[in-house]
């Protein structure tokens, strides 16, 4: 459980600092990084009313 919340956390910060792929990638939830990247994808979209802008 102490793995996943600090991945989550990592996440997080990674979102912040424009790294939130890779962060993604560490999960042993998520099984390859074409995966990670479909997740972000999902999450920006279903979360864009909330997120800044990104560039």
């Amino acid at each position: 459980m102490y793995q996943q919340v600090t991945f989550e956390k990592l996440v997080v910060q990674a979102f912040i600092g424009g790294k939130s792929w890779q962060a993604l990638t560490l999960s042993k939830t998520v099984p390859s990084a074409k995966a990670a990247k479909e997740i972000l994808d999902d999450l920006i979209e279903a979360n864009k009313d909330y997120l800044p802008e990104l560039n």
